[in-house]
């Protein structure tokens, strides 16, 4: 597949060299822990390294028909649907480290083919522009905790496009399979008010959704557990200490999430036509990553000085 835009190229370019720099550091640290051990912020940085996907591969242990009962190998509780098993397990039936460099392999992959495919559905600059900011920023923290983001993207952007080439079946199967985490569930919603949607062809969306969650309706136990599990709060420590903070705060904040929010946000952008109004969103965007990189920044350096 050809690389038609500069963007895509430089894109390409970030992700390889940002997962070979992740990689890399992993491994070093596995070798050289002792080491590095206590160096300037490495702990800090370490402590949360891979957290995602060691608490996805953790929360296998029960099995599905247990899936959101207490977990013996950690304290928090599952949370996403519960075909979300059925797409992590072979990875679970791997040995951790295995599946572990497995899952990178697949995001990477991910976003080279997302790179070259999003030009199909736009070739203006600025809109490029700002899905591949957004995307880089959240692929860095979604490698770096090694989330579920990547594939939540995936299955948008394909969803979108099969839904441009008037594939609506295929569309709303690819949309039901990124609902495993609940929250996409407004993606359809997000169409129809930008247009890109019918509401009458809604129908394509709802009903695949509702096929997949028809367990819930059979066993309804298993779907309070579920929702019981979203209003738990995991993490009650009244620690008020810096590291504790902000640790705290990059969870609520989650950049990771900017991986799939890159193509809602190009979405919302494809469907002004006012250079006025795009300017706007556009100074808007820039104030917020902006903003959100010197609060970072400013976090680590308190650590790396003052702890």
């Amino acid at each position: 597949m050809k690389i038609r835009s500069a963007f895509s190229r430089r894109y390409i370019i970030f992700v390889v060299i940002t997962t070979l720099v992740l990689i890399c550091s992993r491994i070093l640290f596995y070798y050289f822990q002792d080491e590095l051990s206590g160096f300037f912020f490495i702990d800090l940085l370490m402590r949360n390294r891979d957290l995602n996907f060691k608490t996805n591969y953790d929360l296998m242990y029960n099995g599905v028909f247990q899936y959101y009962e207490e977990n013996p190998l950690l304290d928090e509780k599952a949370i996403y649907l519960y075909f979300w098993y059925f797409i992590f397990y072979p990875c679970y039936i791997l040995p951790y480290e295995i599946s572990l460099y497995l899952w990178d392999f697949l995001r990477l992959t991910s976003a080279i083919y997302i790179s070259l495919k999003i030009v199909k559905i736009t070739s203006n600059n600025r809109e490029l522009y700002f899905f591949f900011l957004f995307s880089a920023i959240g692929y860095f923290t979604d490698m770096y905790l090694n989330n579920t983001n990547w594939l939540i993207q995936l299955l948008l952007i394909e969803s979108f496009y099969q839904l441009q080439r008037e594939k609506k079946i295929l569309s709303g199967i690819l949309f039901s399979l990124a609902v495993f985490k609940v929250t996409l569930i407004i993606f359809p919603l997000i169409l129809i008010i930008v247009k890109k949607l019918k509401v009458k062809h809604l129908a394509y969306f709802i009903t695949p959704l509702i096929l997949i969650c028809i367990p819930y309706i059979i066993f309804p136990e298993y779907f309070i557990s579920m929702v019981s599990n979203w209003f738990e709060v995991s993490d009650t420590s009244t620690d008020l200490s810096l590291i504790n903070i902000f640790l705290k705060l990059w969870r609520l904040i989650q950049p990771a999430h900017l991986l799939y929010v890159s193509f809602i946000t190009l979405i919302v952008l494809l469907n002004i036509s006012n250079e006025k109004i795009k300017d706007r969103i556009a100074l808007i965007i820039y104030i917020f990553v902006s903003i959100f990189w010197i609060l970072i920044w400013v976090f680590i350096l308190e650590f790396a000085l003052f702890i």
